[in-house]
Parts: structure tokens; sequence; C-alpha cells
């Protein structure tokens, strides 16, 4: 439930119930009571989804269709595909992350997935700021040390904007808590968007 002391989150809240079923399509989701911007995976709590089964993706020499080299590289590109309302390819681009028998097809078509999708992008597109192609999408590099890494929203700009900034955009009150980190995973030697924490 949303206080009066916390504004900065009214976006959030809608955002939650329809996220449940981008998590089943795309990796896991969890919402916590504060904040933990860390670089590298944190430990597993309560709080925190249990993570996708690996789905084996064929090795190759080239650039993957939806995953990437690095973990920065994943983040841009699927953050660029949700400024760009290419909802459905953002969910599908985590495919491999998904447990063996999941439909990845099916689930990124249902409603609820573009909609979780759209809130997100909502929080992110503000009035003056330039969307892709126009604005760039920039991640600080990030350093992995394993298969998993959190990639907070202050590492990733938009038009020399953090996300984090633009999240907060027209909020009131206490909003020193609030973050949006998303999780990235490595598999078959490539990275891959799998989640996202929500701490407020």
């Amino acid at each position: 439930m949303v206080t009066a002391r916390r504004p900065a989150a009214r976006w959030l809240f809608p955002l939650v119930p329809p996220m449940a079923l981008l998590a089943a399509a795309c990796g896991p989701v969890s919402v916590a009571g504060s904040a933990n911007p860390a670089t590298t995976a944190p430990a597993t709590s309560a709080t925190s989804a249990t993570s996708a089964a690996s789905v084996p993706a064929p090795a190759s020499t080239e650039e993957p269709a939806s995953g990437a080299r690095t973990p920065d590289a994943a983040v841009e590109r699927w953050v660029t595909q949700i400024l760009r309302e290419q909802y459905k390819e953002a969910c599908l681009s985590s495919a491999p992350a998904l447990p063996a028998g999941q439909d990845a097809e099916a689930l990124c078509a249902k409603p609820r997935a573009a909609a979780s999708a759209r809130s997100l992008h909502d929080a992110w597109a503000k009035p003056g700021v330039k969307l892709p192609p126009e604005g760039k999408v920039e991640v600080a590099t990030v350093t992995a040390n394993g298969d998993k890494v959190t990639v907070p929203d202050t590492a990733v700009k938009l038009d020399g904007r953090t996300l984090r900034s633009l999240e907060l955009i027209g909020a009131t009150g206490d909003t020193g808590s609030f973050s949006l980190s998303l999780k990235v995973e490595k598999h078959a030697g490539s990275w891959y968007v799998t989640g996202f924490d929500l701490k407020a």
C-alpha cells in the first residue's frame, strides 16, 4: 500500500501485479523494502524470487540474436527495446533463461506482459527526455564475478540522465530508499536480462 511518505513509488505499484506474468516469461521479480544498489548479484533472500533455470543455447562466435557478450550490453539492448515500445521483443530476448518447457511466445504475447513493460517504459519516458534512437542508452561497465550480476538504475542513463532520476521525476517526500535494478545472467556464453528488483 502506498503511503503519503513514499509517493515516489506511485508508478511502481500499478506495475507490480502485471509484472508477475512478465516474471514468468522473462525471469524473476522481487519487491523488497530497502535499496541495495550493488553491481554484483546479491545473496538470495526471502524477498528474492527463485532464479529461472537455464535453457542451453547453441554455442556461436557470432553475436547472439537475443543475448550479448557483456552484461552492460545486454542491459543497453533490453532497456532500448523497452523505450522503443518493443515489449514482446524485450520479453522474448530473455527466452534462453526460461525453464525448460516454458513457451516464451505464448507467455510474452499475453496482454499483462505488455502492460508491465509499458509501465516500466512510462517510468522512464518523461517529457523533454529524448528516447532512442535520438536519445542514447548508456550503461556503466559492469564487472561480473560469476554468471549473475545486478545492475542498478543509477548505472543506466537515458539521454544523459540516470533511470533513477527519471523514475523519481514529480515525486515528493522520502525517496531515499527507492530503487530499481535489473538482474542479468550468463547462459551458454551470452548475457540476458532475466528479472527485476523493485525496492521502496
